[in-house]
């Protein structure tokens, strides 16, 4: 059984856990709505250029796109590609859409694109911007997320942790359930453009207004933000298990105890106040996160013969 002090902290730091996460889940939730409306800004355009008092139809869509709309993305996409050179994001987006000569598309394009492959091209170049942004926050928070918790872990142990910046890293962009965070975010990105693309196409088959077009946009983008907003409190949970994981291998602790957080789910609940090897723990069988979302926590545990041997072996 936990000591009630330490439980008693540990449910504590899982409240500010949770504050912590919903003030960043709101600045996730801005990233996705900029981008959303500027991509609703982006079909109103299209639709005030070439609808008439029936809508779009497909041969307009698909008529040649005008020459000064052309140059417009030709602008804007090689100033995104001088903002992004340096950026791990931007080379990842061009091996991504495996396209050796990625850069020629972006922006050296024939006269011969019609209006709906315009706008497509330029809510692609959104869904960058929005994807770039979302992981340099990510990797952010993730980073902090580590070293605060090295250093929450070493006051309560009441000594000097080693932690590199490398190792950071390392806790950082490990793999969880095969793949690492970065994977699952481009992963639910692809589905996003997969989504828009797919309603654009509707959306000028069906002769779609733009008052429906948006309306059937904020969904889409409200299943992205959903799925942004569950990987990175995942994470965020799985980073502090990682790095609690390593500061008892380092302080000597071979035992830890489960507690579940006070909203716990059935699936957490019946681990609560349990004591398990540190060798043999596992995240999503006795350690947390045991699910999306999960928010549990833990403790070192040591028994009262172990703490006496302790106490002996110190001279106390």
């Amino acid at each position: 059984m936990a000591n009630n002090y330490w439980r008693d902290r540990e449910l504590k730091h899982i409240e500010q856990s949770i504050k912590n996460d919903e003030k960043l889940a709101r600045r996730l939730r801005q990233l996705h709505l900029q981008a959303m409306e500027e991509i609703e800004a982006q079909i109103e355009a299209f639709y005030g250029r070439y609808a008439d008092v029936e809508g779009i139809s497909i041969r307009e869509a698909r008529r040649r796109a005008r020459k000064l709309d052309v140059e417009k993305y030709a602008r804007k996409a090689k100033r995104y590609v001088k903002l992004s050179q340096s950026n791990i994001p931007f080379i990842r987006w061009l091996s991504f859409r495996d396209k050796p000569n990625m850069e020629m598309r972006i922006y050296n394009f024939t006269m011969g694109v019609n209006r709906l492959e315009l706008l497509k091209l330029n809510i692609e170049l959104e869904l960058f911007s929005l994807l770039s942004d979302e992981e340099s926050f990510m990797l952010q928070e993730l980073t902090k997320q580590a070293k605060a918790e090295f250093e929450r872990q070493a006051g309560i142990l009441g000594q000097t942790l080693n932690y590199s910046e490398k190792h950071i890293a390392s806790i950082v962009n490990a793999s969880f359930l095969t793949a690492a965070w970065s994977d699952r975010l481009w992963t639910n990105q692809n589905a996003l453009r997969a989504e828009l693309d797919k309603l654009l196409q509707r959306g000028i088959v069906q002769g779609l207004n733009p008052r429906a077009l948006a309306r059937e946009l904020r969904k889409v983008f409200n299943a992205s933000i959903s799925n942004s907003e569950r990987l990175l409190r995942t994470e965020l949970a799985r980073v502090q298990a990682d790095v609690f994981k390593d500061s008892a291998e380092q302080s000597g602790f071979d035992e830890y105890v489960y507690i579940a957080e006070p909203s716990a789910c059935d699936k957490c609940k019946p681990l609560d106040d349990k004591v398990f090897k540190i060798k043999d723990m596992e995240i999503g069988i006795n350690m947390y996160p045991m699910h999306p979302n999960c928010r549990c926590s833990t403790s070192n545990y040591m028994s009262r013969e172990a703490f006496e041997k302790d106490l002996e072996a110190r001279g106390l």
